[in-house]
């Protein structure tokens, strides 16, 4: 392979310009930048990819992305400057993607970038006018988002058309995995999450295995993990917030598995390092192959909201828990529920629609689990009142063998991240990457 890569020391005016903009205390200190220095910043270049320029200004506005997927917060000069580091090599990354993509006539239309903006935004639990008000305070474009949002978009038909023809799965392979399953019935399998970052280069993976550490240390602060995949993950999940779907222990890498095992639910992991790079695994779910989980029953589930001051005593408190309590008791059945908890007192009635009671925070299953249809529970206390759900139907979890398509799929998609990770790995290794 031929190997080419120019790397010159940054150019002190610019090293300046950056590390004044890593010490703003707060970062919606860039949305008061005066319109000269943004054009300054777009003049200013840090880094020519294969002759693509990357400008202060995009430096600038990807680590503004990065400090607000992963947490708004005070941060140490050297966490600064870790975040510029990795800014600049996930912008280096959207060149190499967008210049691979352009080989292929890939055309990304507006109504798809849009899609995704609002893909993002509900990760977010935002409306994509609410993402795009977050972003404006924060100093952040919203064109700049859509230009990550094209590279991720661009790659993804690059891996659809270029890589994806390069798997190739027999029969065989479907068969033998339909026959492990049968065979394994009663084991476990998992519901991973990931966030790959990967290696191309093994004297930086000193460097790697710090940026893996520090997005645990912001996971663990409760950042999103699906948030955090789609800016620093570089795997082909990302898209879909580093969701792996349900796997057996057979399909999962030996030391990605052994770490799942010692998992519970909603566990983030400390990272895994392989020789293509470092995973960082959060834990969505686990249950046993073929076997029914109580928690895997679907409910239609109703619920009534009784608020309470902010100001309420405890004593106040104590008497309304009692009151929502003996109200609840009245509920019999799900007819005119709505004006049910209207005569009750009820502030909000509405229902959360049809759900498995695995999708429920995990504080509510068992009380979800002893209720009887038609009745409600105790109430649940919540920051401004109390919750009382109704469960109005319940449908007992089915054993539903995979069949060929999804098997297929789900290995497809195994091979084709495989295969797109070591294709970026060698077009970053044969590329001109020129830092100012």
């Amino acid at each position: 392979m031929n190997i080419k890569f120019v790397v010159t020391k940054f150019k002190s005016g610019a090293m300046a310009a950056i590390a004044s903009f890593l010490l703003l205390p707060q970062i919606g200190q860039a949305q008061q930048a005066a319109d000269t220095q943004e054009l300054r910043d777009v003049q200013q270049i840090v880094a020519v990819v294969n002759d693509s320029p990357i400008s202060l200004y995009d430096l600038k506005q990807r680590v503004l992305l990065f400090i607000i997927s992963s947490g708004n917060r005070q941060r140490s000069q050297q966490e600064q400057q870790y975040l510029n580091q990795q800014a600049l090599q996930s912008l280096v990354d959207d060149k190499l993607k967008t210049q691979e993509a352009e080989k292929y006539k890939t055309v990304i239309s507006k109504q798809e970038l849009e899609q995704s903006f609002a893909s993002y935004a509900q990760q977010m639990r935002l409306t994509p006018k609410q993402l795009e008000e977050q972003l404006n305070k924060a100093g952040i474009r919203k064109e700049s988002m859509l230009l990550q949002v094209e590279a991720s978009l661009a790659w993804e038909q690059v891996v659809g058309g270029l890589l994806m023809p390069q798997v190739s799965i027999s029969d065989e392979e479907i068969y033998s995995i339909l026959d492990r399953m049968n065979h394994n019935k009663g084991q476990e399998e998992f519901h991973p999450l990931e966030i790959f970052l990967l290696v191309s280069d093994n004297e930086k993976r000193d460097e790697t295995r710090v940026a893996a550490n520090r997005i645990v240390e912001q996971l663990r602060k409760k950042a999103s993990f699906q948030v955090m995949a789609r800016q620093f993950s570089q795997s082909t999940t990302s898209a879909v917030g580093g969701d792996l779907g349900w796997l057996m222990k057979s399909q999962i890498n030996p030391e990605i598995a052994a770490t799942l095992e010692k998992m519970e639910t909603g566990d983030i992991s400390d990272p895994v390092e392989t020789e293509d790079g470092f995973y960082i695994l959060q834990l969505a779910g686990k249950r046993q192959i073929l076997t029914a989980s109580e928690t895997d029953t679907r409910v239609d589930l109703q619920h009534l909201f009784f608020e309470v001051s902010d100001k309420a005593k405890d004593e106040e408190l104590a008497a309304l828990e009692k009151t929502v309590a003996a109200a609840a008791a009245k509920i019999e059945n799900c007819d005119n529920l709505k004006e049910q908890g209207k005569e009750l007192g009820a502030k909000e009635t509405g229902s959360l629609g049809n759900l498995a009671i695995s999708d429920l925070p995990r504080n509510l299953h068992k009380t979800i689990l002893d209720l009887e249809v038609g009745h409600a529970s105790a109430p649940v206390k919540e920051p401004n009142g109390y919750r009382v759900f109704v469960v109005c139907d319940r449908k007992e979890p089915e054993i539903r063998m995979p069949d060929y398509d999804s098997v297929e799929g789900s290995l497809s998609q195994q091979r084709v991240g495989l295969i797109a990770r070591r294709h970026l790995r060698d077009l970053r290794r044969d590329a001109i990457i020129d830092y100012k």
